[in-house]
């Protein structure tokens, strides 16, 4: 094993530290409120760290590691379209605002508000698929590049998902969003100096002239220019870039482990605020592994090295990192994944029990659950979704860039929210025929890149923009036609108004 008892005991104390901060605050947590929106009480700088930490996980770093090493510099690009988005929404209030006032727990809520409860269960089921599909392949990823960096025989590969996600189940079991909320705080100090350290190792073993010169001897000028061989035809070009700013902004409102962190906010002018400062972050967030695998690439180059591209980063930290330092920076990678973990499955366990077994209850017996029951069946839906993961993670098989397959899982849903949530919003003829065909029609091309991936992975980006011009096209069409054949009357008006 790579790890000396110093590293072990590093990692071990700050396991149990953060163990027990999750289990403090179990005595915060009231009703389903608290559970799932801290009782909407969170301030702007632990909503930003909570924010953050929640989409920086180990993945995070394989996957934008993985991008650095095969396409060089010019990946750098991805950094962009987030930074957009969260400084249009924050500064627009665009989607967010109106959300904020409805105070929904969940994203589906909205649907059952202005569309009808057949539409926020079936969205419900979308999301629940697309966000377990996405979250499901995390702890294999993880857990192989624990293994990488410590030496672990991956005969133990169960064993580390396992130890990790109940770890993480547990307080978050407890605890809830408020658990979820102090825990980033400090896995956030812990993230941080990580990443500094993997930042400044890697770089000063190969410089900045060794990074360049492999990435131009081996790549060439691809390597170097997103838009290569033109804007129009590159793998990073214009097509790329649209997809991508549409993508972020549908996510920043679709994507419950964020949308979460909204919700949660004590006020509007506060979660504007976030999102507005998040963007800074994020774009840090995708710099920094992005150079990581491009330095990767460099140091295994110039070793005369050929490795996976999924293996290159922890393999470079486990050969780079001395002693000691590495098990503060395995504690960070742990942070990372572990403030991940519990966003995700309070997030998608939360639109399982909310929106498809309380939809399901309340059409069959034609009730709401109570407060006490809801925190019930969110904690049931927690263990199943864990359960599933770790499954997944076992028996699915990876094709094409990790990137893409995480993009286009949350594709499945987050197009069709996206449309439904501005026209249901900004066009008072949005109808329910229309939230249908557009969350239909949008499920589509990603499905097509999910099931024939090398077949499809050179028309991602066209899949991608796709799927909000048919969700658009899908909800016009179906708003039309239902306002033809079934008119709004005054009394539905009144009442959405």
């Amino acid at each position: 094993m790579n790890l000396s008892y110093f590293d072990i005991a590093i990692v071990l104390v700050y396991m149990v530290f953060v163990f027990f901060i999750g289990f403090f605050v179990k005595k915060y947590v009231k009703g389903i409120d608290d559970y799932l929106v801290a009782g909407r009480s969170m301030g702007f700088n632990l909503g930003l760290i909570s924010l953050m930490c929640t989409e920086i996980g180990m993945i995070t770093f394989v996957y934008f590691g993985e991008l650095g090493f095969k396409a060089g510099f010019a990946s750098l690009i991805v950094a962009i379209p987030p930074l957009i988005a969260f400084v249009f929404l924050g500064k627009t209030g665009f989607i967010t605002k109106p959300l904020l006032e409805m105070k929904i727990k969940t994203i589906p809520e909205f649907f059952s508000i202005k569309f009808s409860h057949g539409v926020r269960f079936y969205i419900g089921v979308l999301m629940a698929v697309g966000g377990i599909l996405n979250f499901g392949v995390f702890p294999g990823v993880e857990a192989k590049f624990i293994n990488v960096i410590t030496g672990v025989p991956e005969d133990y590969l169960l064993v580390t998902m396992v130890i990790l996600l109940t770890v993480v189940l547990l307080y978050t079991f407890v605890g809830g969003m408020v658990s979820v909320i102090i825990t980033n705080y400090v896995q956030y100090v812990i993230l941080s100096i990580g990443m500094v350290l993997i930042t400044f190792i890697s770089f000063f073993a190969i410089g900045w002239n060794g990074i360049v010169e492999s990435v131009t001897t081996s790549m060439g000028e691809k390597g170097m220019n997103p838009f290569y061989p033109s804007i129009i035809e590159a793998e990073f070009g214009l097509g790329f870039i649209v997809w991508q700013i549409l993508m972020w902004v549908a996510m920043l409102v679709g994507w419950q482990a964020v949308a979460m962190r909204l919700f949660s906010s004590k006020d509007l002018k506060t979660g504007q605020k976030i999102y507005k400062w998040s963007g800074i972050m994020f774009l840090f967030r995708a710099i920094l592994p992005v150079f990581w695998g491009i330095i990767a690439f460099g140091y295994f180059s110039s070793l005369g090295q050929d490795v996976d591209s999924l293996d290159s980063l922890p393999l470079m930290l486990r050969e780079l990192i001395p002693s000691g330092l590495l098990g503060l920076i395995l504690a960070g990678l742990l942070a990372a994944s572990m403030s991940t973990y519990a966003s995700y499955l309070l997030s998608w366990s939360s639109i399982v029990s909310q929106d498809i077994v309380g939809s399901i209850i309340k059409f069959v017996t034609g009730k709401e659950l109570d407060s006490k029951k809801q925190l019930v069946y969110s904690k049931i839906t927690m263990v199943v979704v864990m359960i599933f993961i770790i499954w997944w993670s076992l028996f699915h098989d990876m094709e094409g860039y990790l990137y893409f397959y995480l993009q286009m899982t949350a594709m499945l849903f987050i197009p069709g929210t996206f449309i439904c949530f501005a026209f249901g919003i900004y066009w008072k003829k949005a109808r329910t025929l229309g939230a249908y065909l557009a969350i239909t029609f949008a499920v589509i091309p990603p499905l097509l890149y999910l099931v024939w991936p090398e077949q499809a992975k050179t028309y991602a980006s066209e899949l991608g923009w796709g799927g909000f011009v048919v969700a658009l096209v899908g909800m016009i069409i179906g708003s039309v036609i239902q306002n033809i054949f079934q008119p709004k009357t005054e009394i539905q008006k009144v009442n959405y108004e």
